[in-house]
C-alpha cells in the first residue's frame, strides 16, 4: 500500500508564455504584446490616457492604460496557448494603441521621434496579427 501512495499522479501545466511551434508572425507578435505591457508598466503610458480622457473623462483615462495592459499580457498568454479570446484581446489592444497613438500624434505638439516609435511598434503588432500566416494558423488551429 505504501508503494501506491509514491506513484500517484498529479495535473500538468500546460501553461506556454510562448509557442516557438507556431508561425513566426504570432511568435513576433506574442513577444511584441509582451513587450508592449512591460514598456507600459516601466516608461507609462501617457500616449494611452488622453484619449480617453478626452473623450470619457479623468476616469476612464486611469483605467484604460490598466484595461490596454491586461488586453496585451492576456492576449500575448492567449496566443500562446492557440486560444481565440487571447488573439481578440491583443487585436483589440493593438488597434486601440494605434488609434491612441494617432490621437496624441494629430492633437497635440509631442516630440517627433518618440511619437514614431510608438506608432511603429502599434503598427508591428497590428501587422503581425493581421498577416495572413498568422490568419491561417488561427483558422485552423486555435480553440
Amino acid at each position: 500500500m505504501f508503494l501506491l501512495d509514491l506513484c500517484h499522479t498529479e495535473q500538468v501545466n500546460n501553461l506556454r508564455w510562448l509557442n516557438p511551434t507556431q508561425p513566426q508572425t504570432l511568435y513576433s507578435a506574442v513577444m511584441l504584446a509582451y513587450f508592449r505591457g512591460a514598456s507600459i508598466v516601466l516608461f507609462g503610458s501617457v500616449y494611452y490616457r488622453q484619449l480617453p480622457y478626452d473623450l470619457l473623462g479623468l476616469f476612464a483615462s486611469r483605467i484604460f492604460p490598466l484595461l490596454l495592459l491586461v488586453a496585451l499580457i492576456g492576449g500575448g498568454l492567449g496566443i500562446a496557448n492557440e486560444k481565440k479570446i487571447g488573439f481578440r484581446l491583443a487585436l483589440s489592444a493593438a488597434i486601440y494603441s494605434v488609434v491612441a497613438t494617432l490621437w496624441i500624434g494629430v492633437r497635440y505638439d509631442i516630440d517627433l521621434l518618440g511619437f514614431l516609435l510608438r506608432l511603429m511598434f502599434d503598427i508591428v503588432l497590428l501587422v503581425l496579427l493581421l498577416h495572413p500566416q498568422s490568419k491561417e494558423y488561427r483558422r485552423i488551429w486555435f480553440a
